[in-house]
Order: structure tokens, then sequence, then C-alpha cells
């Protein structure tokens, strides 16, 4: 009966929470839907950017007039500016808000703005627009505001730098640090107007565009009575982006001076303070603004005051670093990060009960100090002996401990699971490590146990050794003398360590390397299938015709046999050219393990010389060579630098398409880089690399061509970097660009 009543209760609880949740249902069904799409300029993870969002959304959603339905999209315009990846991203945009009817825009930051001007009118021409900008400073006259209600904040550079000499005015010089990018740079000029009129009473200097290894050392070594100045940074010098509050992270621990800025979103990051602009109060400014106009007041007709949303914060923490009193701050001025101090709070509790346990503490060590000498020795032997056994014994690598005269001391338990033999059997029988080393590496071992023993240094050795059942590893070997405080020589402590399965994955990349590269000279070749294809027809119609002319001499009454002579030798001349052709393509296509050997560069250059010039249908071309013909040997795999070298070719050709056919050239050229190196040099006469493909060359998958996967010039440089040599590229100052890679000589060491 009570199980029943149970029941029922239950069942009515669930049809009552149904009823709510299927009224609520209906409430938001029957308001009107509003479709707000959200553009930012930058990575979807800024912070000050989901301060902004947050507010905004959560601004909108309080008010219970409409049902929103948001949109959001990133650009990420900083990490990719060019062109094309802004008209890809459109006729994506396009192909997703076509059919959908956007009732307002959020453009964050001019950026979003440009963009949407730029591309996004032509199929939302009559969407009205909100843009918030940091400040005004940072808007283009030549932007068009057509459509479009202006939220303008402001950066209190002034202010703050004021502030910042008022509380340290024993500051001489202020050190302004920005970035590279765009938005940096259109930063740093809005500081450099700012500041003019401090220039009386500080020195100021400018961190722009620095590399940021370069900028952390340059803030590290700041003079004393000097200050730093954050802006921004999404880019450094050397091209890598950030998202701002994470390269100030990078700066703060390193800085010398303090920091101060004027953004909210950089608090905790590192700055000291300053009077910052609040994002989340310019989105909820946004939000009010957004529902003047889906109400239905135009654009034009709504006139937002500018308003900073200004206010004076500080990290507490930073204040006590820099010795700056809190008494100094503007009237109600937001000090975040305080410590809680049990101390303040209470002293003279603590006070009291520190001075009793010292009373205590003063009579029982008076009873114990006796008996805790006699016992201090044996305790700290102990525990030591047993802390290093117990290292020693649980250590996954198999150790040993030999005596100055060699005699094994101690032999950890691991040896049994790597080897197979116990360590008894190697305590009884030294000899045992010596036989189970395999016989190809023996002499390695012994080369490493003489020269360990006469040589007191660190070493580290990798070879084979043969399991007790018959299995091959591989051991990394590491061992280290062990000197003690007379400077007397103890011993040795080794580890050895099983290295067989990186091995074996080092072996599957090599292979997996030299496949990838056997398929790039595959794919080349069938570039130059229809080429190569009529390079080995035109001996083959010769032979036919020679042929033929040679059967109707014959054929008559009296033959010429010196006519016949003449042609038969045509016809071994024209079978010699297409079996050279035939052999430089098989050279390329087949498929062999890398085998490194002498190579002569100037013959591989030239034969990879010849496969392109008698293929290439380029008209005007010229291969020219400047060949150092007395260039050593370098030592490698002839086919993967010949691959090396085609594609390099091959680029070059297409790089020169577009230059008259007068001046299409290609010179290859090899010398001497220094005394232990040879370098390869391919020069051409195009256009030249932009700045911003250069930075990616090399990169896997990426191509400036309509065709092709992009694996090309990567590969290569794997290649390259597996002969111990380097590549690069530098545009010439004539025009054109230069490939350039380099290789160690035959019998020296890699540099």
């Amino acid at each position: 009966m009570i199980l029943t009543e149970r029941k029922k209760q239950g069942v009515l609880l669930l049809f009552a929470g149904f009823l709510f949740f299927a009224s609520s249902q209906n409430a938001w069904a029957s308001l009107p839907q509003k479709t707000i799409l959200i553009l930012f300029p930058y990575e979807s993870n800024t912070p000050g950017f989901i301060h902004f969002d947050t507010s905004f959304r959560s601004s909108l959603t309080a008010k219970t007039d409409y049902y929103f339905e948001f949109y959001v999209e990133c650009l990420d315009l900083a990490r990719f500016p060019d062109a094309r990846y802004h008209a890809k991203l459109i006729d994506f945009f396009h192909e997703k808000y076509g059919k959908l009817k956007i009732d307002l825009i959020v453009a964050t930051l001019r950026q979003s703005l440009e963009f949407f001007n730029a591309y996004g009118r032509s199929f939302l021409p009559e969407t009205p627009v909100i843009l918030y900008e940091q400040d005004r400073r940072f808007l283009d006259d030549r932007t068009s505001m057509q459509n479009v209600v202006s939220l303008i904040g402001h950066l209190d550079m002034e202010g703050t730098l004021d502030l910042a000499l008022r509380l340290q005015p024993d500051v001489r010089n202020v050190f302004v640090v920005s970035g590279a990018s765009r938005h940096d740079q259109s930063a740093e000029a809005i500081a450099r107007e700012a500041f003019r009129g401090f220039e009386n009473r500080v020195r100021l200097s400018y961190l722009s565009g620095l590399p940021m290894d370069e900028l952390i050392q340059r803030v590290s070594q700041l003079p004393e009575h000097s200050m730093l100045f954050y802006l921004s940074i999404l880019q450094d010098g050397n091209g890598q982006t950030f998202k701002s509050p994470e390269a100030l992270a990078l700066l703060s621990p390193e800085a010398n001076a303090p920091i101060y800025s004027v953004s909210e979103t950089y608090m905790g990051s590192g700055i000291l303070g300053g009077n910052l602009i609040s994002h989340s109060a310019h989105g909820a400014r946004a939000a009010q603004t957004a529902l003047r106009i889906l109400a239905g007041e135009k654009p034009e007709n709504v006139q937002m005051p500018e308003e900073s949303g200004n206010r004076y914060v500080f990290d507490a923490r930073l204040l006590e670093h820099w010795g700056i009193d809190e008494e100094k701050l503007p009237p109600g001025a937001d000090v975040r990060y305080r410590k809680f101090s049990i101390w303040n709070k209470y002293r003279w509790q603590i006070i009291a009960v520190f001075l009793i346990l010292i009373f205590q503490a003063l009579r029982i060590s008076a009873l114990a100090i006796s008996l805790r000498k006699q016992r201090r020795t044996d305790l700290a032997l102990r525990n030591a002996e047993r802390k290093y056994r117990t290292l020693a014994d649980f250590n996954y690598d198999w150790e040993y401990w030999t005596a100055p005269d060699g005699r094994l001391l101690y032999v950890s338990p691991s040896c049994e699971r790597i080897t197979g033999y116990s360590s008894r059997q190697f305590t009884e029988d030294p000899a045992l490590f010596h036989e189970i080393v395999v016989p190809e590496d023996r002499q390695l071992w012994d080369g490493h146990h003489h020269d360990h023993q006469t040589a007191l240094e660190f070493r580290v050795i990798q070879f084979r050794i043969r399991t007790r059942v018959g299995d091959m590893r591989w051991i990394e070997h590491a061992c280290i003398p062990v000197i003690d405080d007379r400077d007397q020589f103890q011993g040795f402590r080794a580890s050895n360590r099983d290295i067989t399965e990186r091995k074996k994955a080092e072996l599957e990349v090599q292979l997996h390397r030299e496949e990838l590269a056997h398929i790039a000279r595959i794919t080349t070749l069938g570039e130059l299938a229809t080429s190569l294809a009529h390079e080995i027809n035109q001996p083959l119609t010769a032979i036919r015709c020679n042929a033929e002319a040679a059967l109707r001499f014959l054929s008559s009454h009296s033959p010429n046999l010196e006519e016949v002579r003449q042609i038969l030798d045509d016809i071994i001349n024209d079978d010699t050219r297409a079996g050279e052709v035939i052999r430089r393509i098989r050279t390329l296509v087949k498929k062999e393990h890398s085998q490194h050997s002498p190579v002569d560069l100037n013959e591989s250059v030239r034969e990879t010389i010849a496969l392109v010039r008698n293929t290439s249908v380029l008209p005007g071309l010229k291969i020219m060579t400047e060949l150092d013909h007395e260039l050593p040997a370098v030592r490698g795999d002839a086919v993967q630098l010949q691959q090396v070298t085609l594609n390099l070719l091959m680029n070059a050709v297409d790089a020169i398409k577009r230059a008259p056919a007068a001046s299409r050239k290609v010179v290859v050229k090899t010398t001497l880089w220094d005394d232990q190196t040879a370098v390869v040099m391919v020069r051409d006469s195009g256009e030249g690399i932009e700045k911003d493909v250069m930075e990616r060359l090399f990169e896997p998958f990426y191509t400036t061509k309509g065709e092709g996967l992009g694996m090309g010039l990567s590969i290569s440089r794997s290649i390259i970097k597996a002969h111990g040599g380097r590549i690069w590229a530098d545009n010439n100052r004539e025009g054109g660009a230069t490939f350039f890679f380099t290789l160690p000589l035959e019998g020296r060491q890699q540099p």
C-alpha cells in the first residue's frame, strides 16, 4: 500500500515537470525570434572578446522581448591575412547565411567591419550593424559607416601614464611595448601621439615589432628608474602570432620594471594596473543598442554617446612587489588579488600561542637532545642505504655499480626483465655482460669500456645484446664515474635502458619517409609524362625510319654498304639516346632502401638537368650551370639527392613561366660552402617569393600552385635534414629567387 502511494506521487511529479517544460517551450516559441551574427577578427578564445560576448548575450537573454539565436564567427584574420583565405571564408559565409534572415550584425573592432564591408554587403546589404571599437583613434576615415551604429570606448593611455608617474615619481624611462601586426602598429601610432605631452618629463622608447625572444631579453635588462607600458602583441617580429594576454604573460615574469596598460583583460597576466577599459561594460551597452535597433529604430537615428567604461584597477600582489602604497591610488580604485593574511587578523593570539610553543619546545628539547644525538647518525645511515637501495631495486632501467678495480658491487633486479639473466648470474660471472653483446657490436663495447676506464667522464653508447631466449634487444648504456669528497675515484655507476621499441619506431619513420619520397618522385615524373613520352618517341621514330631505309638499300641490286653502315650508326646513336632517357627514369622510379655512398654532386646535377631540359616544353628556357669541377664528393643517397635537385629545378621552371621568353633562365651552381660542406644553388629569373609565402615554403601541404599536393619542398627538407644538411631560399636583388641546400663532404663530420 505504501509503495503504491509513492508510485502515485512519483507519477504526479513527473507529469508536473513535463507540463512545466512544455509550457516553457511554448512560451519561448510564442516570442518573436531575432537572429544576431557576431563577428570578431581574431581567434575565438581571446579573453577580451569572451568578456564582451558573454556580457552582450547575458544582457540580451535577460530580456523577455525576443527569443534570440546567436551566430559567432571568429575570422582569424591576424594568422591568415591573404585574400585567398578571405575569398574562401566569404564563400563559406554565403553558403551558411545566404538563406538565413540575419536581423543584426555586431562587428567587434574595425577589422570586422572592414571585412564585412568588403565581402558581406553582397548578400546582407540591408542588415544593420553595431560596431564596437576600443578607441575612436583606431577608426579609418575611409571605412564606410553606412547603416552602422558605433559604440566607441576610450583607451586612456595619457591618464594611465600620468597616474603611473605620480605613483612612481622617480621613473625616468618609459618603454612602450607593441607587436608587429596591423592592430599592434595602430596602437603604437596612437600611443606615440598620446605621449607627446610627456616627452619633457620622461624618456620614451618604443619596443615594437621585435621577435619574442629578443623582447623578453630587452625587458629583463631595463635600466633603473624605468617602467613598461604594454599596448598589444598579436604578432611578433618573426611572424609568430599570439593572444595579447598570453604574450604579456611571457614578458611579465622576466621584466625588471613594473608594467602598466589600458585593458582590463590584462589583469592577472602581469600588469600592475591603470585606468582600464572594460569590455564587459561595453558588451552591456551593445545589448541596449541592439534592443533599440531590433525594435525598429533606424541606425542613423541611434545616437550613442562615447563612454569610456574605464575604471582604475590594480593588482595588490604587484603593488606590494614594487613597493607602491595603496594610499596613493585614486579614490574608489579596485584592488584585486589581495592576499588573505592570518597574521593581520590574529596577530596577538598567534604571538601568545607562539610563546607558549617556544617554552614547551625548549623543555622538550632539553630532555630529548641527548637521545637524538645518539640515534641521528645510525638513522641517517639506515635511511640513506634504504633510499638508494629501493631506488635502484625498483628502477625500470637495469643499473649496476662497479668498484675501481672493475668488480660488480651491485646489479639491479631489472636486468632479468631485460636480458633473462638474474643479477646473481652477472655478479658471479662478470664476463657475462661481454658475452651477451652481439658480435657485431663487441668492438664498440670494448672501445667504450677501455675509454671510460682511462677517461673519467660521462659516456653514452647504444648497442645490441642477445637475451637468454635468443631475442635481440637494443640497449642505451650510460655510465658516470663516482668521485668522493677527497677526489678519490670510487668506481662507476651505470644505467642500461631497453630502447628496442624506440629503435623500431625510428626504423618505421625512416621507411615511411622513404615511401613518401618515392611517391613524390613518381608524382614528379607523372607531371613530365607527356614530355618524356615525346623524348623517347623521337629516337624510336628515327630508328624505324633508318631501319626502313637500310632495308631499301639492301634490296637494291648493288647496295651501297657505306650508306647502310652510316644508317646503322644512326640507329645505334638513337638507341643510346632512348636508353639514356629510360635509364634516368628508372633511376628515379626504382624503390630501394636509402643507401649512403660517395656521390658526385656535379654528375647528379648534370643528369637531372638533362632530364628537365629534354622534357621541358617552355619556349626560350635556358638552363645554365656553374659547376665547381674540383668539388669533393659528398656522402648520401644518390637517388634522393637527385630528387631534391629535380624538385628545385621543376619549381624554378614553374617560377619563370610568366617571364618573357628571352629572359627565362635557370642557373644551377655547385661550390664549397666551407671546408666541411658543399652547397647546391638553383637560381631563377622569375618574380621572387612573397614574404608570407617565404615563411611557409617548407610546410607540408602548403602550395601556391593551382595543382599539386605541396609536399615537394617539405620532402626535400626531410631528405636534406636526414643527410645532415639544411635547405633554405632567398630572393635575388635583381629579381627571382635562389634555393640553397648544403651537404657534408665525404669523410667529414657533419657541421
